[in-house]
């Protein structure tokens, strides 16, 4: 069995509050995006795409497609914005940006093993 790296399970994400009140949310990994009212919702609603996107994914017929499909990371701009918040909140505690990280939803498929 390949050696695959633990970071390979991790998604890395960031939240920030928009000049109108609502919260952007990103998944850098997989470069998607969500909008919600709180900080609470759009966690929730990152994590919900993510679990939804790979499902999809994985549910593919086209085998071939799954490594890029899995592997569609953000724009540079997105990572060093998710950086710089980093950055921020080790400084000091900076509560109007955050960053967080999500763990690979998979089931392991027995009976295709």
């Amino acid at each position: 069995m390949a050696n695959i790296s633990p970071s390979k399970f991790v998604l890395r994400c960031y939240g920030h509050r928009k000049r109108n009140g609502r919260w952007y949310g990103v998944c850098l990994n997989l470069n998607l995006a969500a909008e919600a009212e709180t900080r609470e919702e759009i966690k929730k609603k990152l994590c919900d795409m993510i679990v939804s996107y790979i499902e999809t994914v994985m549910d593919t017929d086209d085998h071939d497609s799954i490594p890029a499909l899995l592997e569609r990371r953000a724009p540079a701009i997105d990572w060093i914005r998710y950086y710089r918040i980093k950055l921020l909140i080790s400084i000091n505690n900076f509560s109007g940006e955050f960053t967080f990280k999500e763990f690979i939803p998979f089931k392991l498929a027995l009976d295709s093993c």
